[in-house]
């Protein structure tokens, strides 16, 4: 048998080697470490400017629609005549969509490289403004201009119910002006002559123009108070009739410094839905009006 004798290496030659295989493993190239998260891509100039824009259109807008909000809640229909003339949702929606528009199209067309760009907003400031406008003008109408008392219930008149011609047979009556930031309680008196009397009854009968509609027969709600007290009702049927909602009762009859046993109440027709006005005895005076059903 033969043997295969490996060559003897030399502790030299060994160590030799061994340098050289550090010497390739410290030249070869190292993996590149893992880099940083990529910076997110700025805006450009351009959507910045649009993005700005739209901003100050939007906080002008709100405060534009906060001054109206305060207009119509608190001076032409004072609570609960939102909710008496259903105007809350309307006009929520009407001053969002207005809101939303005008920024959006600012957003849109502005660019600072046209030409136009000032007629371009000075468009859309005037498209939203007379939006506003024209939705102001119909709630202004539709407002509580007067609280009428029609001998044994209060009618709510709005200015756009008043013809032409009663406003001017009425000029000479100061009880008939309209008040600009909120409703008038008034009384309204059957005229005396039988003719006139005859008169209104069939304007009733026709047309649904009742006596609340001739603002010439407005007459201070003193006057007429007392007279309406035999017709008033008691807070017991205003209890029964609204069940659910004896808590809201309690606290508005509370909240007039009387017993219950000196207030009474007169159904109030409105345009949405009806309610009830609390008076205090012996005056008659007007307390509180509350959202309830009054009959």
């Amino acid at each position: 048998m033969f043997r295969t004798e490996l060559p003897q290496v030399d502790a030299a030659t060994q160590g030799a080697a061994e340098s050289r295989a550090h010497a390739l493993r410290q030249a070869a190239p190292r993996p590149a470490a893992k880099s940083a998260k990529a910076p997110r891509p700025s805006l450009s100039p351009g959507l910045r400017d649009r993005l700005t824009a739209a901003a100050v259109h939007l906080a002008l807008s709100t405060i534009v629609a906060i001054a109206v909000l305060a207009l119509v809640l608190l001076a032409w229909y004072p609570e609960p005549m939102t909710r008496l003339h259903g105007v809350d949702s309307i006009l929520l929606i009407m001053l969002g969509v207005d809101v939303a528009l005008g920024p959006l199209f600012t957003l849109i067309v502005f660019d600072r490289r046209k030409r136009n760009l000032s007629l371009d907003l000075a468009t859309i400031a005037a498209l939203q403004l007379g939006a506003l406008g024209y939705g102001l003008h119909t709630v202004h109408q539709g407002r509580p201009a007067f609280v009428v008392l029609v001998k044994d219930r209060f009618e709510v008149v709005a200015p756009s119910e008043l013809l032409p011609q009663a406003r001017r047979e009425a000029r000479s009556n100061p009880l008939a002006t309209l008040d600009p930031f909120g409703p008038r309680w008034v009384a309204a008196r059957m005229p005396e002559s039988q003719q006139e009397r005859n008169a209104v009854l069939f304007e009733a009968v026709e047309s649904g123009r009742d006596v609340q509609h001739h603002p010439k027969l407005y007459v201070d709600y003193g006057k007429e108070a007392a007279a309406s007290l035999p017709r008033a009702l008691p807070i017991a049927r205003l209890r029964s009739l609204n069940p659910q909602r004896a808590g809201e009762i309690d606290a508005a009859i509370a909240a007039t410094g009387l017993p219950e046993d000196q207030v009474r109440y007169l159904p109030l027709r409105a345009p949405a839905r009806d309610g009830a006005v609390l008076i205090g005895l012996p005056s008659g005076e007007v307390l509180k009006v509350l959202s309830l059903t009054p009959w």
